[in-house]
């Protein structure tokens, strides 16, 4: 049996795509309720301690099985990425799709750029935000900042960035991938982005900026993607049903089938070949209402930080002198699609679980999509 929260929990869920109540929280509010709270801003805590694994234990049995049974299903070879598209839905839902993504990127140090779910609660856009932590939460030892974050914070121009640890430690769609990256990589760094709301002219502008900056410090010190950085993006794809406010194929079985099948074709046109920024366009406004981009047409969470990551990536590629990376796309699935792991005693015992219900009311899906040159 799966297990779930409380139903005030479960509502909370419903809302992660970006609706909002009232104001921005205190850090000591966002910090009373983090499953795992931050020790200051050294070690940035866990906000959700019960969709994702928090400890070594966890980690080795949930990341190692979804490993094991997918392995032999990965797509594209064993060759590296420079940067992907990764869930971050619970991860007895999602490990098998993250996976596919996560054991292939094998750069030191990675970007992360993440959706920004609660950005209405400070009525923020148009500006990229990073943290001052010293270090995240893994489960076998805190990931560090990679330092590369200071010296991109002080080529950027001030007006294109907030820096606030309360805001990180509000959101949970890059805490989510840390334990796969660490799980790769017991020495993994990360750069933390959240990217809010932002029409497509500001989103190009800053991803560019962002790139030259990128660009230039790798070219400095001799680094290549791929091999020294690599650009992981955080995303779900459709959050589909009725608490959603999101049927419109209906609420049944046939209903699932389309709405799978219109993801799939948002990957094939929009993230799969090469990337192109006219793509990353397009994509943005599948998603959002063009005149007014808090308006979701297409519930995804990563409805600005694919467009902004991928052109980031796209960027960066190009300022290096080299061509446009390609999409590969690995795998899908959706928390119908995918059984349940086999739990041990132990895993049960642990507190891992579900945060939200899954059926044809309500149900999410996700995309794993890689990228190379």
């Amino acid at each position: 049996m799966r297990f779930s929260l409380p139903i005030a929990l479960l509502l909370a869920s419903a809302l992660a795509c970006g609706q909002a109540l009232s104001g921005p929280p205190t850090r000591e509010e966002v910090e009373a309720k983090m499953g795992l709270p931050s020790q200051g801003d050294r070690i940035r805590g866990v906000r959700d301690a019960v969709g994702f694994v928090v400890d070594a234990a966890q980690a080795e049995e949930v990341i190692g099985h979804a490993i094991e049974i997918e392995r032999d299903s990965f797509s594209g070879g064993e060759q590296p990425f420079i940067g992907g598209v990764c869930p971050h839905d619970d991860h007895l839902y999602a490990a098998p799709v993250y996976v596919h993504l996560t054991e292939r990127i094998t750069a030191p140090r990675v970007i992360l750029i993440g959706v920004f779910h609660r950005a209405r609660y400070w009525d923020l856009e148009d500006k990229m935000v990073f943290d001052s932590f010293e270090s995240w939460h893994g489960p076998w030892k805190p990931v560090p900042v990679d330092p590369l974050r200071e010296e991109l914070l002080e080529h950027l121009r001030p007006e294109h960035f907030v820096v606030d640890n309360t805001m990180h430690a509000m959101e949970h769609s890059l805490e989510a991938i840390v334990p796969f990256l660490q799980y790769r990589n017991r020495d993994i760094t990360i750069v933390p982005i959240l990217v809010p709301y932002m029409k497509w002219e500001q989103l190009e502008s800053l991803s560019i900026n962002l790139s030259l900056t990128l660009s230039f410090l790798m070219h400095k010190k001799g680094w290549e993607l791929g091999r020294d950085v690599a650009i992981v993006i955080s995303s779900d794809a459709v959050h589909y049903g009725e608490d959603f406010e999101h049927a419109p194929f209906g609420s049944d079985a046939e209903a699932y089938r389309l709405a799978v099948e219109r993801d799939h074709a948002l990957v094939d046109e929009h993230l799969a070949g090469p990337l192109e920024a006219t793509k990353l366009e397009g994509l943005l406004y599948e998603l959002v209402d063009k005149e007014d981009v808090r308006r979701y047409r297409l519930p995804w969470c990563g409805r600005f930080s694919v467009p902004f990551g991928l052109e980031l990536l796209r960027m960066t590629a190009a300022g290096l002198g080299k061509g446009a990376p390609v999409g590969h796309f690995l795998r899908y699935g959706t928390s119908i699609s995918e059984p349940e792991p086999p739990l041990s005693e132990g895993l049960r015992e642990s507190g891992l679980g579900y945060t939200a219900p899954s059926n044809f009311h309500h149900w999410v899906g996700y995309a794993a999509v890689g990228y190379r040159f």
